[in-house]
């Protein structure tokens, strides 16, 4: 199947039976080809005794009820870490994919004073090529809307919005160090833009996270590309995350 037929298709199917709500059905093996390899069950965490991780999870259930998070619970918490063990680490944090906001908040609720710089087209996915079609990717998915994210987000300071192509978007930051960087792009181009935008811009000891890394064969190849002979390793996380700390 062409990548033109084949995104028509996920356009037509995702539109009779959204994503979001399929989404809770990964486990069954019926879901496989139109979810690529992607049949786990929505990560829980564990508490293990943890008064911090039962709170967290408080606090995010709280915030899935506010908006739509495409996340599961473990990653969401490897997101929150990264921000809270990188306060020692000069530079702002930056998120690029912020779809409806919810993974900001996770964010906003333990940067303390650092800035946080969104990036998102709030119009959807601008270009999936043929490495990155898995359902339910195709051109226009994950649009939200711009002004409902800045109303969810607008008591959490210090917070700077970008609407936009991504590095299109860029300039206010281009003289910025980071401490962490959120990606949740989907595909090969976008992944790869990223890279190259933030590595050098990374404070040694800043963490680069990104979702997709196992469920999506253009994330992970640009992942896999970009830091082939550089020092840094690539670590796979629990659900479908990668982890980079820059050296």
């Amino acid at each position: 199947m062409s990548i033109f037929p084949k995104k028509n298709f996920f356009l037509v199917f995702d539109s009779l039976l959204p994503s979001k709500h399929l989404i809770k059905f990964r486990k069954f093996v019926f879901f496989e080809p139109f979810m690529g390899n992607d049949i786990a069950n929505r990560g829980r965490l564990s508490h293990y005794g943890s008064t911090e991780r039962k709170e967290f999870v408080k606090a995010l259930k709280k915030i899935r009820s506010e908006t739509e998070l495409l996340l599961e619970d473990v990653e969401a918490y490897h997101i929150y870490m990264a921000v809270k063990q990188t306060q020692k680490v000069p530079g702002d944090i930056a998120e690029v994919g912020v779809y409806k906001g919810g993974s900001a908040k996770i964010i906003c609720a333990v940067k303390g004073e650092k800035s946080l710089h969104l990036f998102d087209t709030f119009e959807g996915l601008p270009k999936v090529d043929d490495i990155d079609m898995v359902w339910p990717f195709y051109e226009g998915k994950f649009a939200a809307s711009f002004d409902s994210v800045k109303e969810y987000l607008k008591n959490d300071h210090n917070v700077f919005f970008y609407k936009g192509v991504f590095p299109d978007t860029s300039g206010p930051v281009q003289e910025k160090t980071f401490s962490m960087v959120n990606l949740d792009v989907d595909t090969y181009e976008s992944t790869k833009k990223c890279l190259e935008f933030f590595y050098n811009r990374m404070s040694a000891g800043g963490i680069l996270l990104s979702h997709d890394y196992i469920t999506t064969p253009g994330v992970k190849k640009a992942f896999d590309d970009f830091f082939d002979g550089k020092s840094e390793p690539v670590l796979e996380t629990a659900g479908s995350q990668c982890l980079v700390v820059k050296v």
